[in-house]
C-alpha cells in the first residue's frame, strides 16, 4: 500500500497599509498556470478574486470547484486553497487583499446578528460566485480596483464606501450558502484555533487550550484541525512560528538567538532543528540565500507580489 501523500498548507501574510488595509494585485502578470501547485495556502486576510478569462479549478482542501470568466471568488484568511487553470490555458485574474474587521468592525459592533454573520464569513467562506448571478460584486470589485489604481483625490474615501457595500453583498451571498458545504463547517470549527495561533505564536500553550477555544473535546479537535490543515495543531503552531522566524531573518539584524527568541523558542537548538525540518536548510543558509532564488519567495511567506511560476513535472 503507497503512503498518504502528505498535505503542505503556506501561510502567505500580506502587510496591509494601517489607514486603508487593502492590497490590489491586477495587471496582466496575473495568468495563472494550468499546472497545480503541489502546495495549498492560507492567508492573513480576506481574499477576493476577479476571472477575467478563461476557466479551471478551485481547490478547498481536497474539494475541487470550477471556476469561469467572470466568476468572482471570496476566500477566508484560513482556508487553504489553490487555483489552477484547464489544460493548456492560463486564466487571467485581479485580486483584493483586505482586512473587512478592521475596515468595519464599529459599525457592526452594536449589530449582533450581522457581526456574527461576520465573523463567520471571515473565518471560513469560500464562494465562487458567477456573474450572471451575482453582476453587481463584480461591479463593485471592479470600482475598488480602478479606485486603488488611479488614485484620484478622495479615493480612500470611495474605496471605503464601495467595500463597505461589496461586504454587505458578501454576506448576503454567504447566507444564501452559495458553495458553503460541510467543509464549511469543520472550517469554523477550527477557525477559533487558527485565530489564536496566529496572534499569540510567540507563547506556550496547549492542544488542550486550543481545543477549548473552540468548544471542542481534544480527540475530536485534533481529528478536526488534522483533516482541514493537513497537520496537527501542534505541527501548525511551529511552522507558523518558523515562517514568522523567516520574515524577522530576512528583514532585519538581529541574531538567530533573537528571532529564536522573538518566534517562542527558548532553545537555540530546538528552534534550528525545527527550521531545518520546516524550511529545508538551517536558518543562516536560509538568511544567506534569502531573496536570490524564486523558491525562497515561498518560504518567506510574503504575500506574493507576481504571480506563481511554476513548472511541470519531469
Amino acid at each position: 500500500m503507497g503512503r498518504t501523500k502528505k498535505t503542505v498548507v503556506e501561510y502567505r501574510n500580506y502587510e496591509l497599509p494601517v489607514h486603508l488595509p487593502i492590497v490590489v494585485l491586477t495587471g496582466e502578470q496575473w495568468h495563472i498556470s494550468h499546472i497545480p501547485s503541489k502546495r495549498l495556502h492560507i492567508h492573513n486576510c480576506l481574499e477576493i478574486g476577479w476571472c477575467h478569462s478563461e476557466s479551471g479549478t478551485l481547490i478547498f482542501g481536497d474539494r475541487p470547484v470550477p471556476f469561469h470568466a467572470g466568476d468572482i471568488t471570496c476566500i477566508a484568511r484560513n482556508v487553504p486553497h489553490t487555483t489552477f487553470s484547464d489544460p493548456g490555458r492560463e486564466s487571467l485574474w485581479s485580486y483584493l487583499f483586505l482586512d473587512m474587521q478592521a475596515l468595519f468592525a464599529p459599525i457592526f459592533r452594536d449589530r449582533f446578528a450581522y457581526s456574527l454573520l461576520l465573523q463567520k464569513m471571515l473565518s471560513s467562506c469560500h464562494l465562487v460566485l458567477p456573474m450572471e448571478k451575482y453582476g453587481d460584486i463584480a461591479q463593485l470589485v471592479s470600482a475598488i480596483i480602478r479606485e486603488m489604481t488611479d488614485q484620484h483625490p478622495g479615493y480612500e474615501l470611495s474605496v471605503q464606501g464601495l467595500c463597505l457595500s461589496l461586504m454587505i453583498c458578501l454576506m448576503r451571498a454567504y447566507n444564501d450558502g452559495a458553495n458553503q458545504d460541510a467543509y464549511d463547517q469543520h472550517m469554523h470549527a477550527i477557525a477559533p484555533a487558527l485565530d489564536y495561533i496566529q496572534q499569540n505564536y510567540m507563547q506556550d500553550f496547549s492542544l488542550g487550550m486550543l481545543a477549548d477555544v473552540c468548544h471542542l473535546s481534544p480527540t475530536h479537535f485534533r481529528r478536526l484541525f488534522h483533516e482541514q490543515m493537513g497537520v496537527s495543531p501542534m505541527t501548525f503552531l511551529h511552522q507558523t512560528r518558523i515562517l514568522e522566524s523567516c520574515s524577522l531573518l530576512r528583514s532585519s539584524g538581529i541574531s538567530i538567538a533573537e528571532a529564536a527568541g522573538r518566534v517562542g523558542y527558548g532553545s537555540l537548538s530546538s528552534f534550528n532543528r525545527l527550521f531545518a525540518r520546516t524550511i529545508g536548510c538551517t536558518p543562516s543558509a536560509w538568511r544567506k540565500s534569502a531573496g536570490l532564488s524564486p523558491h525562497t519567495t515561498i518560504v518567506n511567506y510574503t504575500g506574493w507580489t507576481k504571480a506563481e511560476k511554476l513548472e511541470e513535472d519531469t
